[in-house]
């Protein structure tokens, strides 16, 4: 896990707060915590750049419905779900709209090869890792 910008994404401002409420799968829930916190560093500082930030948003876009499914075939209980897709939807990842300049600064620098990760995808990959941490009994 990438600590430093965990916990610099539970600092900075946000529109709405989402949680995740627990799967049931321990090993599950740190994934999609990570995951979401991951692309709250990507989408808000790719945000100036608009190729970069389409690309990762539609990447996690595509993530988000495969661990969608891969949640539902699971037979996760649909409120854990539905909580993960509203804490993972783009419009719940980005900074308050009166986010000042600075704190967004701040909130990159808590990484500062974010872009090399993104693009290396040094991430959390729901479709690929899920699979690893959800009961076989339950898929």
């Amino acid at each position: 896990l990438h600590g430093a910008p965990f916990l610099a994404a539970v600092l900075l401002p946000l529109p709405a707060i989402a949680q995740i409420i627990p799967t049931g799968t321990p090993a599950a829930d740190i994934l999609l915590s990570q995951a979401i916190a991951d692309q709250r560093l990507f989408l808000t500082c790719s945000a100036l750049e608009p190729d970069t930030h389409t690309f990762l948003l539609e990447a996690w876009q595509r993530d988000i419905a495969k661990a969608t499914d891969l949640l539902t075939a699971a037979k996760v209980a649909p409120e854990a779900i539905t909580a993960f897709t509203t804490a993972a939807a783009p419009e719940s990842l980005l900074p308050a709209p009166d986010t000042s300049f600075e704190d967004l600064q701040k909130f990159c620098a808590t990484d500062p090869k974010w872009l090399t990760r993104a693009m290396k995808m040094d991430t959390v990959r729901l479709a690929a890792d899920l699979p690893k941490v959800l009961p076989e009994d339950r898929q």
